[in-house]
């Protein structure tokens, strides 16, 4: 572990490993002999099927010093994907799934084909095996994607294949923005289904679609989450699983991309509209069967009751998504139309809880920005975050050229219509209002005298030109786009900068 909390997660020695019965002493050993940053919580069933596997092997021959080198329990950081063991050499991959009881072939061939796909950007040469480990049970799969049975010999011979060689620290070959697509951001690789939803979103997808099925008359789900949690990746692909049953429309609640164009296209009986166009085209929302609202906390009054209004008559279903922390107005605050979605009533309602666009250490950096004494008990050392300060508008331009030649996306601060305001001044790729349902790897934004913090810590903004908007919700919106970097410029606010830097000081002994 580097200074500063952060973790880098080792190789163990599956039989040393294995050879602990007790379920507390193993998960301690496990995270001390990984470095992982949280204890895991390994069952009596799982640790005995480690050992289960590791005596078979080691009756097929293989040495202790060969069970060397192995990732147990490895997770993808912000996907939630686990594997049971990984072990790399520069060129091969192994992965082993551990089965305590049998289960159909279809759910372990399903299960390898989801690892190689999460493992095949590595650019190494795959070996996939599960084993059932009450009967020595063991299947590969085939590069035609065919599930074999083979012997536990054969499992034993890959293992000797990649006994020497072996890769100590891997968290680097796992980056988000291999897995994690956005219908607005990469359209190309939603319409060819170049993904896969975490377990969480696949879990309220079925849940979901079961309840429509079960319903004949016009209903209303309701899908809730923060920022990150995959709302939107969850709701378009749910639309694309209904526009094969009928009339599907997505209502996008602000201007409309050249991405939704595009999967408009691509993908038949499938339309995405802005919510200002339902009240020009209400009689249109009668020809589709399904409604789906993205960022529902975001629509007018108006449009909202037109879409209620249809679905009640027509007996159609609509899905909202909202997010009830991600309001940019006073308008949206007052409307509070999530309040409105709760009264209808929904027939279930649906909540992502777990964050997936945004790594831990940024999410608690963002935490940190908005409250001061919002500390991590486990300090962070928060290397994936630039802080940089601007006497004037010039050097903060140089720093945002800086920046962008690095990779950054420049998010500004939305300006007003006809007022100017003190981000007027700079030409960024995106407002925070054009930013909606999409993420991005690297994020620069900046934060002028417009911010200050309160007495409380908390993170404030002066009025903005148009009494409409808030600063502190416009500047989150932002921010919380970013999946991997941020850098962020304090131009000419050397109070606000003294606080932000705080942030990132090392802690006092």
């Amino acid at each position: 572990m580097s200074a500063g909390g952060h973790f880098e997660t080792r190789p163990v020695n599956i039989y040393a490993l294995s050879r602990i019965h007790e379920e507390g002493p193993f998960n301690i050993v496990e995270k001390h002999s990984s470095q992982k940053s949280e204890l895991q919580h390994t069952k009596i069933h799982e640790i005995e099927s480690l050992r289960l596997l590791v005596d078979a092997l080691i009756a097929a021959g293989v040495s202790i010093s060969e069970c060397d080198g192995f990732f147990y329990s490895f997770d993808i950081p912000q996907i939630g994907k686990e594997f049971d063991l990984l072990k790399f050499t520069d060129k091969i991959c192994l992965n082993i799934e551990l089965k305590s009881t049998p289960v159909p072939r279809e759910q372990i061939l399903s299960q390898l084909l989801r690892n190689r796909h999460y493992l095949s950007h590595l650019g190494k040469r795959l070996a996939l095996y599960t084993v059932v480990t009450n009967s020595a049970a063991c299947f590969k799969l085939s590069l035609n994607d065919d599930l074999e049975e083979v012997s536990i010999g054969e499992v034993a011979s890959a293992i000797r294949k990649v006994k020497t060689g072996f890769l100590e620290h891997v968290d680097n070959l796992f980056r988000a923005s291999d897995y994690l697509v956005s219908p607005l951001n990469t359209p190309s690789r939603f319409i060819q289904g170049e993904y896969f939803l975490t377990q969480a979103q696949e879990q309220i997808k079925k849940n979901l679609l079961k309840g429509i099925d079960g319903t004949f008359t016009g209903a209303f789900f309701h899908i809730t989450g923060k920022n990150g949690t995959g709302k939107t990746l969850l709701l378009y692909d749910i639309a694309k699983t209904l526009s094969k049953n009928g009339k599907t429309v997505i209502v996008h609640c602000g201007r409309l991309l050249s991405a939704q164009v595009k999967i408009c296209a691509e993908i038949e009986n499938l339309s995405i509209i802005s919510s200002s166009q339902i009240l020009n085209e209400e009689d249109s929302l009668e020809h589709y069967m399904y409604i789906l609202v993205d960022e529902s906390q975001r629509i007018f009054a108006d449009p909202f009751d037109a879409i209620c209004k249809s679905v009640r008559e027509n007996d159609q279903i609509c899905i909202f998504s909202s997010d009830p922390e991600q309001m940019l107005t006073e308008t949206e605050i007052r409307n509070d139309i999530v309040a409105k979605i709760n009264a209808l009533p929904p027939e279930e309602t649906f909540v992502l809880s777990e964050k997936i666009r945004m790594n831990r250490e940024l999410q608690s950096f963002i935490m940190c920005l908005k409250d001061l004494k919002h500390r991590p008990k486990v300090p962070m050392d928060y290397y994936n975050v630039d802080i940089s300060y601007a006497n004037s508008t010039q050097e903060a331009q140089f720093l945002l050229e800086y920046y962008r030649g690095k990779g950054f996306t420049f998010i500004n601060c939305t300006n007003p219509e006809y007022e100017p305001s003190p981000f007027s001044e700079y030409s960024e790729d995106f407002d925070t209002l054009h930013v909606i349902g999409q993420e991005f790897d690297r994020v620069v934004m900046l934060l002028d005298h417009s911010f200050y913090y309160d007495c409380e810590d908390k993170l404030q903004g002066i009025p903005y030109p148009d009494p409409n908007y808030l600063y502190p919700n416009l500047f989150y919106q932002g921010v919380t786009r970013v999946r991997e970097r941020l850098a962020l410029i304090i131009v000419k606010a050397p109070e606000l900068f003294e606080k932000v830097v705080s942030i990132i000081a090392p802690e006092e002994n």
